[in-house]
């Protein structure tokens, strides 16, 4: 079928002013803020138009005209995703779900009924006035919307005390390839067979589209004590939050870093962490944490640096945000500069990160920084390659490296297009159930192509 049948068979179907097809909307949701020269495909390419439905009923009277039609469908939130996970890369319909916008706040149950376009910014808006807040905080909470960060499993600064987006799910409602709406009971717990939920969180709008979630909602702390340290080096640091973590203690925040790091300087690190809660609690776990942190050489940093960074945390999002809202390019191109966030047993960090410093010096990169995120097992690292180097061909050595010692390639941003050619490496015969559930759920395989490697056909290079 034709692109203008398909449009014609929309505007048929929905209320045809929620349908654009300008070539500026369309060239611009066509990407989100992975910069195309990292999409295995190269450029976006443009979409057949752009839906932007004001309810669920609208969702599956889409879907089920893209899945007559055999037409690709994209959805996208905020567009924040940094692998490719809602960029299109064959012709389709975007599904801009930011006018689900719908927010209640159930103070009882501690839970929030929220529309998947909602920001993480605008519930915590929403929720601050009943004493309480979304658990997940990511660096882009002002665009970053409840779907998205769902269809990727995102994790945010609070993520070491609260978990992921995905912990804080207790219920959803989406819409399959076919039209159909499911809804699973928003509880705390319960056992009636494999719960349906957890399959659409991180599966990046590949086996249905969310329309709402049920969240669970924490208290606002009464008190959060921010402390910054420094160490001499990354294993002093690292033994001194594994002591953290092993006593039991749980930071809100917990950011650990370096800069200019390489295989013959381990230059000094800083530690930025917080305990929250009940003032005798947080007091408590403080205290507790300093003995573990002197016992390692750990210096305490002055207060207003732990300040400064807690206050800072967004403004990288933030710039997003006003660039997006702006339709403004803000991913500018910096050609050998790449990033990795990995997953790791945490007695595997260390041999990690020294490989990673040996095979970026072997090839002359330079390396920027590694640290923590969260959690001990959480690495993350920012280099850039020399001219001689191919960044591909490095992001995959480094990336291979961490599966070899029985890590996961990504811990925060999801698999998009740009992971998805290590997705056999990563899952081995469990990418094979996942391509059945695929097949299964969405036959005509219309749901955001080319993500996750779900199709014998996806790229099989990283």
């Amino acid at each position: 079928m034709s692109e203008d049948v398909i449009v014609q068979t929309l505007r048929e179907a929905i209320d045809p002013a929620m349908i654009c097809t300008d070539a500026d909307t369309r060239a611009f949701m066509a990407r989100d803020a992975l910069h195309p020269s990292r999409l295995p495909a190269g450029e976006p390419v443009q979409p057949v138009c752009v839906v932007q439905p004001r309810c669920t009923e609208d969702v599956a009277a889409v879907l089920r005209i893209a899945n007559a039609t055999k037409c690709p469908v994209i959805p996208v939130g905020g567009g924040s995703g940094l692998m490719g996970g809602a960029s299109s890369v064959i012709p389709g319909i975007v599904l801009d779900l930011r006018q689900l916008q719908a927010v209640e706040i159930r103070p009882a149950d501690r839970m929030a009924d929220v529309g998947a376009g909602v920001t993480i910014k605008a519930l915590n808006e929403a929720a601050e006035p009943h004493g309480l807040m979304c658990g997940h905080d990511p660096w882009t909470v002002a665009v970053a919307t409840v779907g998205g960060t769902i269809s990727t499993n995102s994790l945010g600064y609070l993520g070491g005390k609260y978990g992921a987006m995905g912990d804080q799910v207790l219920g959803l409602e989406a819409v399959l390839p076919t039209g159909e709406v499911i809804r699973t009971r928003a509880v705390e717990k319960a056992s009636t067979g494999p719960s349906l939920h957890p399959l659409l969180i991180g599966a990046e709008g590949c086996f249905g589209v969310i329309t709402r979630a049920t969240l669970r909602l924490v208290p606002l702390p009464q008190t959060r004590i921010l402390q910054a340290w420094e160490f001499r080096d990354f294993a002093a640091g690292f033994a001194a939050i594994n002591a953290i973590l092993e006593a039991g203690i749980r930071p809100g925040l917990l950011d650990y870093g370096d800069d200019e790091p390489s295989a013959e300087h381990d230059p000094p690190c800083a530690l930025m962490v917080s305990y929250e809660g009940p003032k005798a609690v947080a007091q408590a776990e403080a205290k507790a944490a300093a003995a573990f942190c002197a016992q390692y050489r750990g210096q305490l940093s002055p207060r207003r640096e732990a300040e400064r960074f807690w206050h800072e945390r967004h403004a990288s999002g933030d710039a997003y945000a006003r660039a997006r809202a702006a339709r403004q390019p803000w991913n500018r191109q910096r050609s050998r500069f790449d990033y990795l966030h990995v997953a790791l047993p945490p007695s595997a960090v260390l041999t990690y990160r020294r490989q990673c410093l040996d095979l970026l010096a072997q090839q002359k990169c330079q390396v920027h920084q590694t640290g923590l995120w969260d959690h001990a097992g959480l690495f993350s690292m920012s280099y850039s390659v020399g001219s001689d180097t191919s960044r591909e061909d490095m992001h995959r050595a480094l990336l291979t490296a961490c599966q070899d010692l029985n890590g996961a390639m990504e811990y925060c941003h999801g698999v998009g297009t740009r992971l998805a050619g290590l997705m056999s490496r990563e899952h081995g015969v469990g990418l094979d159930v996942l391509r059945r559930f695929k097949r299964c759920l969405d036959p005509n395989g219309i749901l955001n192509p080319g993500k996750l490697a779900l199709t014998d056909t996806d790229t099989e290079a990283a």
